[in-house]
């Protein structure tokens, strides 16, 4: 798929098949994430956390359904969730460094075929302590997105969107 044809094909994804990502998809995803620009090429201060536990995975819709006070799937039941997490960083540009690697990681999903969401919830509404000793982060690395993926049930068709532009 061409890089404009992956841009134009991506679109949420809210219902996943419960088939586990392949090892070789999964690569090129996070692969695709460390691609990604990173200002002040302060790479270290990132950390790409994959999970697939299961019971890591029913732990942290627990903690969501406990948030909102009702069953939330906020992660559509991706089999897999790819956390982002950062270290303060000098600028305050952590959640840019990060929404740069969701959207390589997202794109390069969506040229494989391989089923996508971008999530956020789950980073504000979880205790941020409790998050990060579930993914088993080091003292002052915070988890600030993540993004599930999987196959997807069903066909997934592209949205048509519109900004407006202005020129001066």
């Amino acid at each position: 798929m061409e890089t404009l044809d992956a841009i134009k094909n991506r679109v949420s994804t809210r219902k996943f098949l419960p088939k586990q990502i392949e090892e070789k998809d999964l690569q090129i995803i996070l692969e695709a994430g460390k691609q990604a620009p990173v200002a002040y090429n302060k790479y270290s201060d990132l950390v790409i956390t994959v999970v697939q536990d299961k019971e890591i995975l029913k732990e942290i819709d627990r903690l969501c359904d406990e948030y909102y006070g009702a069953d939330t799937m906020i992660f559509f039941n991706a089999p897999t969730l790819i956390f982002v997490s950062s270290k303060k960083a000098k600028y305050d540009q952590e959640y840019e460094n990060v929404a740069c690697i969701m959207e390589n990681m997202a794109l390069a999903a969506t040229d494989i075929n391989v089923g996508n969401v971008y999530l956020k919830g789950m980073t504000l509404h979880i205790e941020e302590k409790t998050l990060a000793n579930l993914l088993k982060l080091e003292e002052g690395i915070k988890p600030i997105a993540a993004l599930g993926v999987g196959y997807p049930d069903g066909e997934i068709k592209p949205k048509i969107h519109d900004i407006k532009i202005e020129r001066i």
